[in-house]
């Protein structure tokens, strides 16, 4: 940690209330020896606001505190984001990444965040569902697949449940694509022309097969590390810290550390159903005792609950008769339908898929790729 305060300007840290960047600020605040500033980044909508455990911790650490509520105005900042990432990227939380690297910009010049903690400890909730979906298996992988994609069939559309249980049928590989995918495969097939679709075996597969002779905990964490940390989470930190001529720094990264994770037995990282079990232990103590035992609640984005109740035309208004990305392929029927399903339902997986679609609209026009019309 100490290698990561040396910095002739301000060093300050991300503090989301989370376990990675609880960990990140109080070794920081013990090793720096004077308060240090932290900032964070919520929501009106309680389901995905993180603010009071920030909050807390930062109390329990006595940082000067620095904090903003993020509101549907400021999906205005979704040009300047895309001009920063220079690509199609549909992680909708570059949005108050962006905007609390903005924040953090005006106190200091360089920012400590809690980034790769999940994928070395074993954080995330779909590492839960292949454990459950393992010890389930004794009715055989087969027949257990078919009994529960069976169950998930019955239930109705937008049901409890209903993607949970379709989701422990997949094997192994599909069910971690359909974790971090916005679109399935199944579902890829019905938005693209045959063209378009894609076709040979997946990059993911190939990552995958790095991790063979891994045990099965260790091959998913390995998979995360090489494909979605990158890809989406260093990624976006990066550049939206960037953006605001803000240095952001991942001690939880440094090799050693990163050495010592990848070389623990899965019963520290994981155990009993208990996700980042060896780094709760070592913070018991340290970081308020609610931190630790809540469960995880991921930097979303309320979209869904903004594009229902405050912002009802955004889709339409921007998507309009699904025929603005016809040129590259997409069908102008799937993107109606789409748009229809979370009307009805209001449902965030259908939400999340529309806005993958607007952030690739907005980026093609950007590069010149398609019409204005």
């Amino acid at each position: 940690m100490r290698s990561h305060l040396v910095s002739d300007v301000p060093v300050g840290a991300f503090l989301s209330g989370g376990v990675d960047s609880s960990a990140v600020a109080a070794i920081m605040a013990q090793a720096a020896g004077v308060p240090v500033k932290t900032f964070s980044v919520g929501f009106r909508e309680s389901g995905y606001n993180e603010l009071p455990y920030a909050r807390r911790v930062a109390e329990s650490l006595g940082t000067e505190h620095h904090e903003l509520l993020v509101e549907p105005r400021d999906l205005g900042v979704l040009e300047e984001v895309l001009a920063a990432v220079d690509e199609p990227f549909a992680d909708a939380s570059a949005i108050p990444t962006y905007l609390v690297s903005r924040l953090a910009r005006r106190h200091v010049k360089v920012v400590l965040s809690g980034d790769g903690g999940d994928e070395l400890f074993a954080g995330y909730d779909r590492y839960v569902v292949d454990h459950q979906r393992r010890h389930l298996g004794l009715l055989g992988d087969a027949g257990l697949g078919g009994v529960l994609r069976g169950l998930s069939a019955g239930l109705p559309e937008g049901a409890p449940g209903k993607n949970y249980l379709y989701n422990l049928s997949l094997p192994r590989l599909h069910r971690y694509l359909d974790s971090i995918s916005l679109f399935p495969a199944r579902e890829m097939a019905n938005l693209l022309e045959p063209a378009v679709v894609p076709h040979g075996e997946s990059p993911f597969a190939t990552a995958l097969a790095l991790g063979n002779g891994l045990d099965p905990l260790s091959r998913l964490q390995d998979l995360d590390l090489n494909t979605y940390l990158p890809g989406d989470i260093l990624t976006k930190v990066d550049r939206m810290s960037m953006a605001n001529s803000l240095e952001a720094r991942v001690p939880l990264l440094d090799h050693p550390l990163v050495e010592f994770a990848c070389g623990l037995p899965a019963d520290l990282r994981f155990r009993a159903g208990q996700t980042k079990h060896l780094l709760k232990r070592t913070l018991r103590g340290r970081v308020p005792e609610e931190v630790l035992t809540r469960p995880k609640q991921g930097f979303g984005v309320p979209l869904e609950l903004w594009f229902t109740e405050r912002l009802p035309g955004f889709f339409q208004d921007l998507l309009g008769d699904g025929r603005r990305l016809v040129d590259v392929g997409v069908r102008p029927a799937a993107v109606r339908k789409l748009m229809e399903a979370f009307a009805r339902s209001h449902r965030k997986e259908y939400c999340q898929r529309l806005w993958a679609l607007v952030v690739l609209d907005r980026a093609l026009r950007r590069m010149g790729e398609v019409g204005a019309t």
